[in-house]
């Protein structure tokens, strides 16, 4: 069996060179499982990166972002910090949107003292308290109680159940929905987990109809979203399903047909929509005709972050403290998705979108916001 084992960074990082490009490191899903929402955010970063240049870049300087890929492994993930910290010696890092990546990588950052944004949606990552990492989307609390929220308050769930992926993500959100069910009067009726790599979710739903759940909570990502939609419609599943953010991201409906998204809805980070707003409809144009791919609110979240951290550069300097002190006092900077405001957890997102397809498409339109905290 062949291990992988992690260098630790043991040295602070090196004052910024003065002259050249200012690095960037960028740790992001560009192989494997995990790359089909990696590959949003190494777009958007691609293309921050232009425009930040063209726009003069940081006071004159140039910003140069160099990509490690973390693949779908938490060791690699943590491998490609330490490789790009002692061998670029970066003044800002994006990390990845996989909260259990997010995890792992943490020590090492704030071993680094260097600043970085993430999109991992966990509690446990901002919950630990370190003051170097700064996130970007939702948390998954919040997701979760926007999930609750629009269930009980729309379809009137009084029997919900919930399906979730076994890991940091799924579980923190389901229990954080079946606490918010329970204070509010409609306890689950049943909770039912599936791994990562499985492949037929039919005993998981067919087990919460049988406990007689009116709506059904999934927590999934993109690929397994996908086929835990088209296999509702398969079972003849009659009940609305409420689905976490990557069920309607481009790369999940790509892999789903109109027939499978009647009936459900989704609480995403951002309804990423040519009509919400001239500045997301540039976004939306630009990225698809670079890409040739539809952009989503993962890619969203780290071209804002880009733009945000240029900012803070231009400002504050590349100093890493003096970039960490302040975007620590950012109060609602005007993002394309979001206005961001980090609280004392580094969580910077408090606002989400319910969306659901158009009849007899995959398009989506805005059922509504949710504003929480």
């Amino acid at each position: 069996m062949k291990f992988t084992v992690a260098v630790s960074v043991l040295t602070a990082v090196p004052a910024i060179a003065q002259n050249g490009p200012i690095v960037i490191g960028a740790t992001v899903p560009t192989t494997g499982p995990l790359s089909l929402t990696g590959k949003q955010y190494f777009n958007s970063l691609k293309m921050a990166e232009e425009d930040i240049n063209r726009a003069g870049g940081i006071n004159g300087r140039q910003i140069k972002i160099v990509f490690e890929d973390t693949q779908a492994s938490n060791s690699t993930a943590v491998n490609a910090f330490v490789k790009l910290v002692q061998e670029e010696k970066p003044a800002f890092v994006f990390l990845s949107s996989y909260s259990t990546q997010n995890i792992a990588v943490a020590p090492e950052v704030k071993k680094s003292g260097i600043p970085v944004m993430y999109a991992g949606g966990a509690d446990a990552v901002s919950d630990a308290g370190n003051e170097w990492m700064f996130r970007i989307r939702p948390a998954d609390s919040l997701a979760a109680a926007g999930m609750v929220q629009f269930a009980k308050g729309n379809l009137k769930a009084t029997k919900p159940g919930i399906l979730y992926i076994q890991n940091d993500f799924g579980q923190g959100g389901a229990q954080v929905a079946a606490k918010q069910f329970e204070a509010a009067g409609s306890p689950v009726v049943g909770m039912e987990a599936y791994g990562q790599n499985d492949k037929d979710f039919s005993a998981q739903m067919l087990s919460l109809r049988q406990k007689g759940a009116d709506t059904i909570l999934a927590f999934v990502y993109p690929q397994d979203g996908a086929m835990l939609l088209r296999q509702a419609k398969m079972l003849g599943l009659k009940m609305p399903i409420v689905a976490s953010s990557a069920a309607f991201v481009p790369a999940a409906l790509q892999l789903l047909s109109p027939s499978d998204l009647d009936n459900v809805s989704g609480v995403v980070d951002a309804f990423v929509d040519t009509s919400a707003g001239e500045r997301m409809k540039d976004f939306i144009d630009r990225y698809k005709e670079k890409f040739s791919m539809e952009a989503d609110p993962y890619g969203l979240a780290y071209y804002d972050g880009a733009m945000l951290m240029a900012e803070g550069m231009r400002k504050a300097g590349t100093d890493p403290k003096a970039l960490r002190d302040w975007l620590a006092t950012v109060k609602d900077w005007p993002g394309i998705g979001h206005a961001y405001t980090f609280d004392a957890k580094g969580n910077g997102v408090s606002d989400l979108a319910v969306v659901r397809a158009k009849p007899g498409t995959k398009s989506l339109e805005l059922v509504q916001p949710i504003k929480l905290n």
